[in-house]
């Protein structure tokens, strides 16, 4: 769980002025596995968050958000040293957006702290924000998907940049073990070593993943597994506010889509329709609705434009 604090629109940052004014400052929760928890929960799931909370007055917070959203944290550890992880989000006016964090307790969390008992009663495990957990990317990440496989769990990632820099190899033992991955292709490129998202699908293929998911941006998504690939367009004419959460967005419609054995193609309407909702609003998980809300969204506009990609 993060501390988002938008700072928005940003024009630049005059460092030779003391103050500069902007129309827009808020404070909320954050952070890939916190967004996906609650849009998990405003989707209609019910939801447990495994995770570290901070031992300061921000920990306090995003625990009330969480709570608040209906989410269960009774299984989260609470630091008794690091402070609550923070980040700083500078929008411009275009809703292009940069980030200043403060790594906190995401440099805390490890395998150790993960209450499998949580997997007797999961349908599905998502683990979100790989490679900014350095205790727990990689080996801890494979042990908890392993344990989570052994019980019949679905299991899913997504990931976000890395900061240090090494992408490969840090999630190898992870792959054998991933029924979804839902990556950004800004991400999976520079794992893949490539930008050509069918080569990207069957990197992860050939290393064990079952289905995967490329989230393109403003080109739409691509989806493959054994049996199937296609192309997916996106939502056109949206006011588009800021991007930050879209794709945890997607990744909460898209598995939805997943626990009701939806097809591909039903999976990524809902993925891709959650995203547009995101963007319309400030912050990663304020323009999230309800499931009903969704429906009403991808039933008011044009159908995606899909094309098939089976050689």
């Amino acid at each position: 769980m993060l501390v988002d604090i938008f700072v928005r629109p940003v024009q630049q940052i005059p460092f030779e002025n003391d103050t500069q004014i902007v129309p827009d400052i808020r404070i909320t929760s954050g952070g890939d596995a916190n967004n996906n928890a609650i849009n998990f929960a405003k989707l209609g799931h019910q939801v447990a968050y495994l995770g570290r909370l901070g031992c300061d007055e921000m920990g306090d917070y995003v625990a009330s958000l969480a709570q608040a959203a209906g989410i269960d944290i009774s299984h989260t550890v609470r630091s008794s040293t690091a402070r609550q992880t923070k980040s700083v989000i500078l929008v411009n006016p275009k809703g292009d957006r940069t980030f200043l964090q403060d790594p906190g307790t995401s440099a805390e969390f490890c395998f150790d702290d993960c209450d499998l008992s949580l997997l007797d009663w999961a349908e599905m495990l998502q683990i979100g924000g790989a490679f900014h957990l350095p205790k727990f990317d990689g080996e801890g990440s494979a042990q908890l998907l392993k344990a989570a496989k052994e019980r019949g769990v679905i299991t899913s990632m997504d990931v976000t940049s890395d900061r240090s820099g090494r992408w490969k190899g840090i999630l190898d033992p992870c792959w054998p073990y991933l029924d979804y991955f839902l990556p950004s292709i800004e991400q999976a490129s520079q794992i893949a070593g490539t930008e050509d998202p069918r080569a990207i699908a069957d990197f992860f293929l050939d290393r064990g993943v079952k289905n995967v998911a490329v989230k393109l941006g403003s080109r739409g998504s691509y989806f493959k597994n054994r049996q199937t690939a296609f192309f997916a367009g996106i939502y056109q004419g949206l006011s588009i506010v800021e991007t930050t959460g879209a794709g945890d967005a997607f990744c909460a419609g898209f598995l939805t889509g997943v626990g009701e054995n939806l097809p591909p193609e039903d999976c990524i309407t809902l993925g891709s329709a959650c995203s547009a909702l995101a963007i319309q609003a400030v912050g990663a998980t304020a323009g999230m609705g309800s499931r009903a809300t969704v429906n009403d969204f991808i039933h008011s506009h044009q159908p995606l434009d899909f094309r098939s990609d089976i050689s």
